[in-house]
């Protein structure tokens, strides 16, 4: 069975420690500060905020290009990678699947396959961490497609953010959800909706009840019975990143619990003190 690759973009929030153990490749996307245009993963939090601080407005964020994934994949291909499966933010709220799609037209060879998340942050990157993992394990590539396809409908993702503002100015989200949030002081709870778009998921009145709310919808899916993987994140919060953590490895002990930092391209579109929680079964039998 041929070397199967795994790509993924810059939204996924991996940890390098499992970047680097799965041998998971990265295409960034861009994020544009002012003047300056930045790959995502040249930006660490504060470097991003710090930057954002000297800047009047918000920043905003553009897709790989596609001579960035066609140099991705070459170069995979070059390196003994007989095929590729490369897992992406939705294609309703970014444009880079259709880079991907193009660099795969000409990319050397045609073993490419190109799968929509329908999400974005860990809702992306726990798939391609599945996905590495059953490459490592022997699956074939169109194994991986298929098994990617019934893991999605699996995977949840739920944010927390203090305002809509950035996703109303970003185009990102209707600005009558914008208006409710902002005049009522209600902490919106986002998901991805059946269009693989941002969506208001409910409406809460405080952090601490939007949490709980998110883990009423945890409680949910693990009353099945069946393991979890269960994945933290946050926007520039280490610290109350941890104590989530903490709290989830008490609760939920036999359960996998990590936690992930989300980068400038979701800071961008959430703003700062987001944070939220992505879950699905794994492993998966």
């Amino acid at each position: 069975m041929g070397k199967i690759g795994i790509v993924m973009d810059s939204t996924g929030y991996l940890s390098k420690e499992i970047l680097e153990q799965f041998k998971i490749r990265v295409v960034p996307l861009n994020v544009n500060i002012g003047d300056e245009t930045f790959s995502e993963t040249e930006l660490t939090n504060p470097i991003y905020f710090e930057k954002l601080s000297h800047i009047s407005g918000l920043s905003t964020t553009s897709q790989p290009s596609v001579g960035t994934f066609l140099e991705t994949y070459n170069s995979m291909f070059s390196e003994g990678i007989e095929d590729i499966v490369s897992i992406h933010i939705s294609a309703a709220i970014s444009g880079t699947i259709q880079s991907a799609l193009m660099a795969k037209e000409q990319a050397s060879s045609p073993n490419i396959h190109i799968f929509d998340s329908r999400s974005s942050a860990l809702g992306l990157g726990v798939l391609a961490w599945a996905a590495a993992e059953w490459a490592e394990q022997g699956l074939s590539s169109s194994d991986i497609m298929a098994q990617l396809q019934t893991l999605n409908q699996q995977t949840e993702l739920y944010f927390i953010v203090n305002t809509l503002e950035n996703l109303r100015k970003g185009g990102r989200i209707g600005g009558a959800a914008s208006l409710v949030g902002t005049l009522l002081q209600i902490k919106p709870i986002l998901y991805f909706n059946q269009n693989a778009q941002i969506d208001v998921f409910d409406k809460v009145r405080s952090r601490t009840k939007a949490w709980q709310r998110v883990l009423d919808e945890l409680n949910r899916a693990l009353a099945t019975g069946k393991r979890y993987r269960i994945c933290v994140m946050h926007v520039n919060i280490p610290e109350e990143g941890k104590i989530l953590l903490n709290e989830l490895k008490v609760r939920f002990p036999e359960h996998e619990v990590r936690l992930f930092e989300a980068g400038a391209v979701i800071a961008t579109h959430v703003g700062p003190g987001a944070f939220g929680l992505t879950f699905h079964p794994w492993p998966v039998v």
